[in-house]
C-alpha cells in the first residue's frame, strides 16, 4: 500500500469520527419540549426523561417529571392539538372544568377522582379521600401529620403540577395572591402574562 493510500485511509477515518461526533452533538443540542410545562430546551439540558409506550418524553424539572409519572396519559392526550402551548392550556382547562372531582390522597399524594376513591374520612369538618384502605388507616392513626402535609401542597400556576410548597422554584404575588412555580420556565411565562394563567383558574 502506498503512502498516499495510507494517508487517504487515515483522513477517511478522521472524517468519519468527526461526522459521528458532530451528529452526537447535534442530537444533544436538539430542541425538545417538556411534556408537562411545554417549556422548550436543549435535549442535553433536560432534567430528566422517561420512555412511555415506545416514545421518550423530556422534562424541564423534577416536579414536571413527577407529575408525568403520576398520570402520563393526561399529558400524552394533549399532543396532536395546535401547538404544545395550546395543548397544555387545553389540559389545564379540562382539569379546571372537572377540578371539583379531582383530589389528592393526603397520604401517598396520588391524584384521584372523588367518585373513584376507595375510602374517605372526615377530620376537623373536612372530608379526605384515599386511593386505598391502607392510606386511610395511616391517616386515621396520625391525621395531624398528613393534614399538615396536605395543606402545604401547592400547584404550579403554569404547568398545574402539584408539589410541596418547600420544593417550589419560586413564587410571585399578583393582585394580593401568591402563585407558585415548579421551574424557572414556568415562572418566566407567568411573569410575562399572568392574566393568561389566572383566567384558567
Amino acid at each position: 500500500m502506498t503512502r498516499f493510500a495510507k494517508v487517504l485511509i487515515i483522513l477517511s477515518v478522521v472524517a468519519f469520527v468527526f461526522a459521528v461526533s458532530s451528529f452526537a452533538q447535534q442530537a444533544d443540542d436538539e430542541m425538545v419540549k417538556c411534556a408537562v410545562s411545554g417549556n422548550e430546551m436543549k435535549k442535553s439540558e433536560a432534567k430528566g426523561n422517561m420512555e412511555y409506550k415506545g416514545k421518550t418524553y423530556y422534562f424541564c424539572c423534577d416536579n414536571c417529571e413527577k407529575a408525568f409519572k403520576e398520570n402520563p396519559e393526561k399529558y400524552i392526550n394533549q399532543e396532536g392539538q395546535e401547538g404544545h402551548e395550546h395543548a397544555h392550556q387545553h389540559g389545564e382547562d379540562h382539569m379546571h372544568e372537572h377540578g371539583d372531582d379531582t383530589v389528592v390522597d393526603p397520604v401517598c399524594g396520588m391524584k384521584i377522582k372523588k367518585s373513584e376513591a376507595k375510602a374517605t374520612h372526615e377530620y376537623n369538618g373536612k372530608t379526605y379521600y384515599f386511593c386505598m384502605e391502607g392510606c386511610k388507616e395511616k391517616f386515621v392513626k396520625e391525621p395531624a401529620k398528613y393534614v399538615s402535609a396536605d395543606e402545604n401542597k401547592v400547584k404550579c400556576a403554569v404547568s398545574g403540577s402539584t408539589f410541596n410548597k418547600s420544593d417550589a422554584f419560586g413564587s410571585m404575588e399578583y393582585n394580593g395572591k401568591n402563585y407558585y412555580f415548579c421551574c424557572a420556565g414556568c415562572k418566566e411565562k407567568f411573569e410575562k402574562d399572568p392574566e393568561k394563567y389566572i383566567k384558567k383558574k
